[in-house]
């Protein structure tokens, strides 16, 4: 995120989310120098009809598009005081994840930053399919963030596989983004790690120690491997948890304990959301948490 020179914000028809969703973005482009780039997706099912009503059609469509950025100008205007080069615009595209990812390829974003679904009734983080689809072909990370401001001195979580080295690089990007999060919201950074259920097995195994110096061992190890990590993502954390049980609880009941604002995690590029965690699935996490998300491919 150092290098972070241009965001690409969501907004969409709610104008409360889109405030704070903007808000957001422009913390990031403050503490950054990166360009803000605004887009609205719309779609109506106009495109449907025959061929002898093309003109009209053409014509609703354009009709449709300018009222569309003359709201979207409308939401951008404080914003726009401070980032005078700011760029907004209305785009047509009957799947709304496939127009998100046709704009952060035009504007070549670094970060694609959008509103979460809120259940109405309840209050709960939806993920759409619009969002699976955004998080599984974003070439750019993605952050989906609640619509309510960020809270004084948070703590930003980096969920992180140290036992993969394969995906060293993804791990250490990770760490850099995380820290940089931190810094800008000015909060604390904790780093979680989740390894498996090893103690209704040590008797079946018939390991030669006992389960409490099996779990010694395996965090020290932890330890060491989080530490080379951060030293080559040239960073510092404020606390390591590392933990036993499946990565969506542990980092789920982390998420609930210190009330994290930002969860950061990894993904596998083009496979999927399949996350860095001990083989398990990025989506069973983020079905798990209650956060704002930024995802990361590997």
């Amino acid at each position: 995120m150092q290098s972070l020179k241009n965001i690409l914000v969501v907004s969409g028809d709610d104008a409360e989310q889109a405030r704070y969703v903007l808000e957001k973005a422009n913390m990031l482009a403050d503490a950054t120098g990166a360009r803000l780039h605004v887009v609205r997706i719309i779609y109506e099912g106009i495109a449907e009809l025959g061929a002898a009503a093309i003109d009209a059609t053409h014509e609703l469509k354009t009709l449709m598009l300018q009222a569309a950025e003359t709201a979207l100008e409308d939401t951008v205007v404080d914003v726009r005081a401070r980032h005078p080069d700011l760029e907004a615009a209305a785009l047509w595209n009957p799947r709304h994840w496939e127009g998100v990812l046709h704009a952060a390829e035009r504007a070549e974003a670094d970060l694609v930053i959008k509103g979460a679904s809120v259940h109405h009734k309840f209050g709960d983080i939806v993920r759409t399919p619009d969002d699976w689809n955004l998080l599984r072909n974003s070439a750019a990370p993605v952050m989906l963030v609640k619509p309510q401001a960020w809270v004084k001195n948070p703590t930003v979580l980096c969920a992180l596989d140290p036992f993969d080295d394969s995906h060293e690089k993804l791990s250490v990007a990770l760490l850099q983004e995380a820290r940089t999060l931190a810094d800008v919201l000015e909060g604390e950074l904790l780093l979680v790690v989740a390894y498996p259920l090893f103690e209704p097995w040590v008797g079946e195994l018939g390991a030669m120690q006992g389960y409490e110096d099996l779990k010694n061992n395996i965090e020290t190890e932890i330890r060491e491997r989080v530490h080379a990590l951060v030293e080559k993502a040239g960073v510092d954390f404020d606390r390591l948890v590392a933990d036993e049980g499946q990565p969506a609880q542990v980092i789920g009941r982390l998420v609930d304990d210190t009330e994290a604002e930002l969860l950061v995690i990894g993904t596998h590029a083009r496979e999927g959301v399949k996350g860095l965690l001990l083989g398990n699935t990025s989506e069973r996490l983020l079905h798990a948490v209650a956060t704002d998300v930024l995802t990361m491919h590997g």
